[in-house]
């Protein structure tokens, strides 16, 4: 009984920790930050391309450190390199100082990336952990768009504010993982991470269906969390000119719908189909990038809240179709699919970053940048438009593990984290 009591605090305080964890009080404020410190608009791009390569490829650097640390440890040790990264900040900002930065945000990433979920079903199963898995991820979005404008109000009044605040954050959320009690809350050693071969193998080439809606998922996220980390901020802060408190309630538009539609997602495919779902989830993110083209706040504003529902839907949309998709793969070569989908996320974000990044500094606008956006997305969408329609039958959006417990795809990883 006790060791039962012992396991339920013990599940509360992961609980506690994946939302604390999310706690990102400089996010707004990132690209402001390194533009007001005289980083022009390729070297900003260059930076927060950086922090995504670095999350997406760094497992293998991180790997050996994984393999000797409980899952706890795991979170406690990205958590403290994570606090680095952004104490880093608050000496004065060189190249130098702000690249260390990017590369210990990206490795704290790693460390932490799906290994605080891993934990805590460890802890719970079933209908209880369903339930708790519901609420975390309703905390996970609600302290971000919290966090985002308090950030962006502390930044106002102190332009290192916001790190500081972020930083305690990671201290507190590495507290509150930290394994009490007795041994048995020691998790076991952790896998080795996304990107790990040796986890599942060499394997062989998946089916063209599962490769497209794999690189569905990866474009479509990575032109949302260009927009969101990068031209957005530009649009809002020094194209409208927005205070930085109305900038961040605004950004905050973003993550206030991604919650609402991942709350939504999975009954409307229950209620109607998959198929309907890709389209409404098509339709919100190319309305949304176009409504930024124009400019203007309330288009502007417009188009983040439809970018945030989009940001919501795109993963529970993919594994609608990706899911029944790997149904003739095996265990591992599902999980390598998985696996793979932030990692090439993170490389084509970056791309998509150097790109906006080349084209700002060559003279152009952040509205074109976004147009060309909405260019690639609209192909994309197109692409599996013609997926869709070859889909002999609706099916369920369960397509196994990945379809049960859908991540918080509205809540995007951010640099200088």
């Amino acid at each position: 009984m006790n060791d039962e009591k012992e396991r339920a605090r013990y599940a509360a305080r992961v609980q506690a920790y994946r939302i604390v964890s999310r706690a990102y009080f400089h996010l707004p404020v990132v690209v402001v930050f390194l533009t007001q410190q005289g980083f022009g608009p390729l070297a900003t791009a260059a930076l927060l391309a950086l922090y995504g390569v670095t999350a997406a490829l760094g497992d293998h650097v991180v790997a050996p450190l994984r393999r000797r640390l409980s899952l706890a440890g795991c979170l406690v040790a990205g958590e403290a390199v994570k606090l680095a990264g952004l104490l880093v900040l608050l000496a004065p900002v060189s190249t130098g100082i702000a690249v260390v930065s990017q590369l210990l945000a990206g490795l704290g990433f790693c460390l932490t990336a799906g290994t605080d979920a891993a934990l805590a079903s460890t802890l719970l199963s079933g209908e209880r952990f369903r339930t708790r898995e519901a609420r975390t991820q309703a905390g996970m979005f609600l302290i971000s768009f919290a966090a985002g404008v308090l950030g962006a109000v502390a930044y106002a009044r102190y332009d290192r504010a916001p790190f500081l605040l972020s930083a305690l954050g990671c201290a507190v959320a590495a507290l509150s993982v930290l394994p009490g009690g007795r041994g048995g809350l020691r998790a076991k050693a952790a896998e080795p991470g996304a990107g790990a071969v040796a986890a599942t193998g060499p394997g062989r080439v998946p089916p063209w269906q599962v490769r497209l809606w794999a690189s569905y998922y990866s474009v479509s996220r990575a032109v949302l969390l260009t927009a969101y980390t990068f031209l957005l901020p530009l649009l809002l802060f020094f194209g409208e000119r927005l205070s930085v408190t109305m900038f961040g309630a605004v950004l905050g538009l973003y993550t206030l719908c991604g919650l609402l539609s991942v709350r939504l997602s999975l009954a409307w495919q229950r209620r109607y189909s998959a198929t309907t779902l890709f389209w409404l989830s098509s339709g919100a993110m190319v309305l949304g990038l176009l409504l930024l083209v124009p400019g203007g706040l309330p288009a502007t504003a417009g188009g983040t809240a439809l970018l945030g529902l989009a940001g919501g839907t795109v993963r529970p949309t993919t594994m609608g179709f990706l899911g029944p998709a790997m149904a003739g793969l095996s265990d591992a070569e599902r999980q390598r699919v998985t696996r793979g989908l932030e990692r090439r996320q993170g490389i084509v974000q970056a791309v998509l970053l150097i790109g906006a990044g080349l084209w700002l500094g060559s003279g152009g606008s952040a509205a074109e940048a976004v147009a060309g956006c909405a260019v690639l997305v609209v192909a994309g969408q197109a692409v599996a438009a013609r997926l869709v329609a070859r889909r002999p039958q609706e099916t369920g959006p369960d397509g196994g593990p990945e379809g049960r417990t859908p991540a918080a795809s509205g809540a995007p990883p951010v640099s200088a984290r």
